[in-house]
């Protein structure tokens, strides 16, 4: 009785152990995910901002990666000497149909949540009401606009009421 007892739980045991690692969830972007594949890499560009009667322009870079199941951007831009970085992690909402996005800035206390769909070669996000180094919840559209697999255009509006104002606005290169 004590063989098969011991028996019993020398193959019992290990599938115990193993089974949570079949069972866990894919590790892998979902395809909507990696049908931005093209993106992966790093790009800079310049974008021309307009925001409380004050304009100029500014330096960005950005690098996209895939980690997990998300698309993963880093992005650094200078604009009127300060430094402003932002982590951004996309992923898909299968039951909602529509991409929703984390990002995590230096110049916000909490991050921006942001939703979007695809509507043709335009990646359009609205974001959740979010502190852009104010005391007001903003809420933000951004427009990305793929031109090539090398290259593209980027938007930014501000809900201000019921209009949408441009608040920013380049584009951007693969580098090579």
């Amino acid at each position: 009785m004590k063989n098969l007892l011991k028996s019993a739980l020398a193959i019992l045991l290990p599938c115990v152990f193993v089974m949570p690692i079949f069972a866990q969830p894919s590790m892998t972007p979902p395809e909507e995910i990696r049908k931005f594949g093209w993106m992966v890499g790093e790009w800079s560009g310049k974008m021309k901002w307009l925001m409380e009667g004050m304009e100029g322009e500014m330096d960005m870079t950005l690098k996209n990666e895939f980690e997990g199941q998300f698309l993963k951007t880093t992005s650094a831009m200078d604009m009127m000497g300060e430094k402003f970085t932002e982590v951004s992690f996309m992923g898909w909402d299968a039951s909602k149909k529509r991409y929703s996005s984390w990002t995590f800035t230096n110049f916000a206390p909490l991050p921006r949540i942001e939703h979007g769909t695809m509507d043709g070669n335009k990646l359009v996000f609205i974001s959740e009401p979010w502190l852009v180094m104010s005391e007001e919840p903003t809420v933000s559209r951004a427009t990305l606009t793929k031109i090539s697999d090398k290259e593209v255009s980027f938007t930014l509006e501000f809900k201000q009421e019921e209009k949408w104002e441009k608040v920013a606005e380049g584009t951007f290169k693969k580098k090579t």
